[in-house]
């Protein structure tokens, strides 16, 4: 029994730190910042850039979902692009208001299994999804801070961010070469996993039938581009509704570079990392505290707002889930 709760305790242990580090910083940072200067900021915000915001992130959200969608083809799960775009946007809500940023992959990884051949051939595509993403945002953060490195003394934080994108290429280098799973599996096998071996080999097959369509891939790289590029937009955009005078190219060169900071799963759900990252970053070029937290802490408002719509999904599929499984229920 203690040997069995020992994972579920360290979760508890990893999401305690993770909340103790956003709380810690949140009011390190609220003695540090004016809150009536923030109140009075985000008083002011214009309603029509605040919507031109959301509109924009809404349509990296749908080519977010695009990039799953032609996932799924590849692994043999056909469903209409509404119905991908629906699972995208309720793993949205939950890893916006789940204590991990995981939930929102379980809750794809769930509902794409039902319309596939095995739960592996879900996970792959979730998998596969999540790396496209991440090797997107870092190669963008790496071109666009390039410019700032010598300018603002960020030698040492663009190693670090080079180091990340080696780490992704890694990761998808491993994925994809034959010797890597027979390794796990020895190493799953000696500590008494070894009845995962027909699962993982179904995973690792899904995984390279990527490998071989490389045009695939490349269009997909380039889409989770554009849908960056489309999330330094709403920034800006927030920026404009705060009628905060920061000028385009600073956006380029920190945002993606505070996307990567925040991606890190070392806090809950970025929460305080994000504004605190987003003073030091946009304080190199001028920009108040004041400022800098209402930008960071409002664009994260409206991305919160626009994941509600997957909440919204999910209480309303919730009658027809109950029907299907009595009907299981009968049929068996």
């Amino acid at each position: 029994m203690p040997a069995a709760a020992r994972p579920g305790a360290s979760r508890v242990l990893l999401l305690v730190a993770k909340t103790a580090l956003s709380a810690g910083l949140m009011i390190w940072l609220f003695r540090r910042v004016p809150i009536a200067g923030i109140g009075e900021t985000l008083r002011h915000a214009r309603g029509e850039w605040l919507v031109a915001a959301a509109l924009l992130l809404e349509f990296s959200n749908v080519m977010g979902s695009y990039q799953w969608h032609r996932l799924l083809q590849g692994v043999g799960i056909r469903i209409p692009f509404w119905k991908t775009c629906a699972y995208y946007h309720v793993g949205l809500f939950f890893n916006n208001f789940l204590p991990a940023n995981i939930g929102g992959d379980i809750a794809r990884v769930m509902d794409a299994s039902r319309h596939g051949p095995t739960r592996a051939a879900a996970i792959s595509t979730v998998l596969m999804d999540r790396l496209i993403g991440t090797l997107a945002l870092a190669g963008l953060a790496l071109v666009t801070t390039l410019p700032a490195v010598n300018h603002f003394h960020l030698t040492l934080v663009y190693l670090a961010l080079a180091g990340f994108f080696a780490f992704g290429v890694s990761v998808l280098w491993a994925l994809f070469h034959p010797s890597v799973l027979p390794a796990i599996e020895r190493l799953l096998s000696r500590i008494g996993f070894g009845g995962l071996k027909p699962h993982l080999d179904d995973l690792a097959g899904r995984l390279h039938g990527y490998g071989s369509q490389r045009r695939v891939m490349l269009e997909l790289f380039l889409i989770a581009t554009v849908t960056q590029v489309s999330r330094i937009g709403v920034h800006v955009l927030v920026a404009r509704a705060l009628s905060l005078g920061i000028a385009l190219p600073y956006f380029f060169l920190f945002v993606p570079l505070l996307a990567v900071i925040v991606s890190l799963p070392i806090s809950l759900n970025g929460i305080g990392v994000r504004e605190g990252a987003g003073i030091v970053l946009f304080g190199l070029v001028g920009v108040s505290r004041t400022h800098a937290f209402s930008l960071q802490f409002t664009t994260y408002l409206v991305a919160v707002a626009i994941s509600l719509l997957g909440g919204l999904i999910f209480l309303l599929r919730l009658p027809v889930r109950r029907t299907e499984t009595r009907q299981q229920r009968r049929a068996t």
